[in-house]
């Protein structure tokens, strides 16, 4: 059995965390965005026996490749996923925790601007109750002054 936490990494970014892998006879850690590690809930579709392989963080400046192969899965540490230096294999189910973990931690998403690539301070007030509503004349196009 492996066991995994997510941590703050000290960056000025808070979407980069240190994440820290560990089995009885070895210890693992990683740094990745927690957008890149919630990728790890697709582990399924990195089939080793394909040649498919996640690439998610890195150790040490070197990147960590991840595949899945029965139901263990493999972090690979090396430039690429057939070339790699060290590798670690641990149960789909710590990396199942995993990923839910980061997934929980990602901050909510902006909601949409009805005017896509406008800034909101610039997009127009066109409530009914807006004081910046032009008043009907009844006359169209409106006109400013009497009728």
């Amino acid at each position: 059995m492996a066991n995994a936490s997510i941590h703050p990494s000290g960056d000025h970014d808070p979407d980069v965390v240190t994440v820290m892998v560990q089995a009885p006879s070895w210890e693992f850690h990683f740094r990745a965005r927690l957008s890149e590690l919630a990728r790890l809930r697709s582990i399924r579709q990195a089939d080793w026996s394909a040649r498919r392989a996640l690439q998610i963080g890195d150790a040490a400046g070197i990147p960590v490749h991840w595949a899945i192969n029965d139901d263990s899965v493999t972090a690979l540490i090396g430039h690429d996923d057939e070339n790699w230096h060290i590798a670690f294999l641990m149960p789909v189910e710590t990396i199942d925790r995993l990923a839910a973990e980061a997934a929980e931690q990602l901050p909510e998403p902006d909601p949409p601007t009805p005017y896509p690539g406008q800034p909101e301070i610039l997009q127009p007030d066109v409530s009914p109750t807006s004081p910046h509503r032009p008043a009907r004349s009844g006359r169209f196009p409106p006109t400013s002054g009497a009728a």
